[in-house]
């Protein structure tokens, strides 16, 4: 049986509209999995968020008010999940320890941002830490991490497989502030490699990668280990 958590970007859930048909059929496909013990998933704040971030950014507002923006944004988003799932707490956490307490006998804990600084993918993976959950999922917008943004350069080759310390390095490069769109943040990494926490970062709007990794199928991704 797998236990595992899921970051899930903004963006697949929100784009213009609310994604509900995706949201639908991601919980039907996550809740039918006959390997799936337990199963956290925190969601990103995607274009709901920045659309709030960018114009206050451009008001003077600084990195410190923009996160607690965005952490809002990011709860919203879980909300649309979380009524969906059957076997989830109605409510969402504000922290790790309020979601580990609320995660004790249900199979399923959804939340959003809990801390300025900290990102979905950084609040994702200290999730995993404190459960023991050894197995993560990074469902992004493109099949997995690329050394240059693959919209810009459509030559550019995935990397199928990295090293903590290979995706540290190609983060660093990319983390900028507030609102940043990078595969994934530094401190998520940094908490991955100190726990030894395996990574799947892959195309999360392709609904089979989900229960391809639960039932532990080869999917086109990005493994990080």
């Amino acid at each position: 049986m797998k236990k595992i958590v899921i970051s899930l970007g903004g963006s697949i859930v929100l784009s213009n509209t609310i994604n509900i048909e995706f949201l639908k059929r991601f919980t039907q496909s996550i809740e039918s999995a006959p390997s799936l013990e337990k199963c956290g998933i925190v969601v990103g704040g995607g274009s709901l968020a920045r659309n709030y971030i960018e114009p206050m950014r451009k008001a003077g507002v600084n990195d410190y008010y923009l996160d607690r923006i965005g952490i809002r944004a990011t709860r919203l988003n879980a909300e649309l999940l979380m009524n969906l799932i059957k076997d989830a707490e109605k409510q969402i956490p504000e922290s790790i320890d309020e979601a580990i307490q609320m995660w004790k006998g249900r199979k399923f804990i959804v939340m959003g941002g809990t801390t300025p600084g900290h990102t979905t993918d950084t609040v994702a993976m200290l999730l995993a830490e404190a459960e023991g959950i050894s197995e993560f999922i990074n469902g992004t917008s493109v099949d997995g991490v690329y050394p240059m943004d693959p919209r810009l350069n459509p030559d550019v080759k995935m990397i199928e497989k990295m090293s903590y310390t290979e995706a540290l390095s190609l983060s660093l490069e990319s983390y900028k502030n507030a609102g940043s769109n990078v595969f994934m943040d530094p401190v998520s990494l940094l908490i991955a490699r100190r726990a030894n926490i395996k990574i799947h970062v892959m195309n999360g709007n392709n609904i089979e990668n989900y229960t391809r990794v639960i039932e532990n199928k080869k999917i086109v991704e990005t493994l990080i280990s």
